[in-house]
Order: C-alpha cells, then sequence, then structure tokens
C-alpha cells in the first residue's frame, strides 16, 4: 500500500520551490548545487530529491507553477466584468502585484529557461504565448483597426514594461506597484488612442 503524504507536503515543495527561486536568481541555475538549495532550506539534500528527481524537475515545476498564474490570472481578468480597457488597467495591476511578490521566480524565467530540455522550453513558451494572445485580445478589442503585426508589438510592448522592472523597482519605494500599473495603463492607452497606421 503507498504510503499517504504528510499534511505539510505541499507547504514543504512550495517552500523548496521559494527558496531555489532565491538562489537560482541570485546566483544562477548553473551556479546553485542541491547542495546549496538543501543547506539554505535547512534540510537534506534526501529530501529534495524526494520532491524533485533532479535540479531541473525543480526548475521546469517552477517555471510552470509561475507562467500558469500568469494565464490564469489574465484568463479569469479577461473573462470578467467590464471593458476592454478596464480588464487592460486590471490586468497590468494584477501582473505587478505578482511580478513584485515572485520576483525571484520571474527573474529565473527571463535568465534561466534555456536550461531546461527542449520539449519542457516549448511548454513554457506556450504558456508564455497564451499570456500574450490575451493581451492581444485585449488590444484589438479597444483598436480593433489596427493591424496584427502592430496589436502583437503592441502587445509586446506593454508586457516589456512589466517584464524588466525587476531591475529597478523598489516595492518599498515611493512609487508603490498599483501607482506605475496605472502610468503605465495611461501612458499606453492615451498612446494607442492616437496611433494611426
Amino acid at each position: 500500500m503507498a504510503r499517504p503524504r504528510a499534511e505539510d507536503y505541499d507547504d514543504k515543495k512550495q517552500l523548496i520551490l521559494d527558496q531555489a527561486a532565491v538562489l537560482f536568481s541570485q546566483k544562477g541555475f548553473a551556479g546553485t548545487s542541491i547542495a546549496t538549495i538543501s543547506k539554505f532550506c535547512n534540510t537534506s539534500k534526501a529530501l529534495i530529491y524526494h520532491y524533485y528527481q533532479s535540479k531541473e524537475t525543480l526548475l521546469f515545476d517552477m517555471l510552470h507553477s509561475h507562467c500558469s498564474l500568469l494565464l490564469a490570472t489574465a484568463t479569469d481578468t479577461a473573462n470578467g466584468e467590464g471593458s476592454a480597457e478596464q480588464k487592460l488597467r486590471k490586468l497590468l495591476e494584477l501582473f505587478m502585484d505578482i511580478y513584485v511578490t515572485s520576483r525571484d521566480k520571474h527573474v529565473v524565467l527571463l535568465n534561466d529557461l534555456h536550461w531546461l530540455p527542449e520539449d519542457q522550453q516549448i511548454e513554457i513558451r506556450d504558456l508564455e504565448r497564451r499570456v500574450v494572445r490575451i493581451f492581444r485580445d485585449l488590444i484589438t478589442d479597444i483598436r480593433p483597426n489596427l493591424s496584427e503585426p502592430t496589436r502583437l508589438a503592441l502587445s509586446m510592448s506593454i508586457l516589456g514594461s512589466l517584464n524588466w522592472t525587476y531591475i529597478w523597482f523598489k516595492p518599498d519605494g515611493i512609487l508603490s506597484p498599483k501607482t506605475f500599473a496605472e502610468i503605465t495603463a495611461n501612458n499606453f492607452l492615451s498612446g494607442i488612442k492616437i496611433y494611426l497606421e
């Protein structure tokens, strides 16, 4: 008979993911060993291997869960109440919250995806593409007369304005995540409303 899971199984697994994300973001995936992760988590290598067969499976789980959260947030917002403009504003606010609270995982996504096997990279990139499509569809609803290449470029542009905030944005600074999201939304929406192809 299979041994039942401990009640704190998911909590311990999440702790490993969160702590490994800190190390990967600081030292890089290649510069972090399972031994380093176990020491940082104040646990044994055996426990790490109980949850993850390898460092690569840990990385995949980390990136897949992060991108799945982004996709679920985008999907729920797009399917919610309000106009396309209201949804876009809300989505920028929610994404900034995620980027601030999951900063380390986002850094790892931007810097270390290439360490995964090709099929897993494709799976992660598919999640990212689905997020971009949701932004593109909202932009299409706001400015349906723009061409498809332009709508895609605008989607990548607005996501890019958030993606790299980890380099400079200080969550405890004068500018709050919500305020920055509002500024980004105002600049973007003002721009596309007057844009002519």
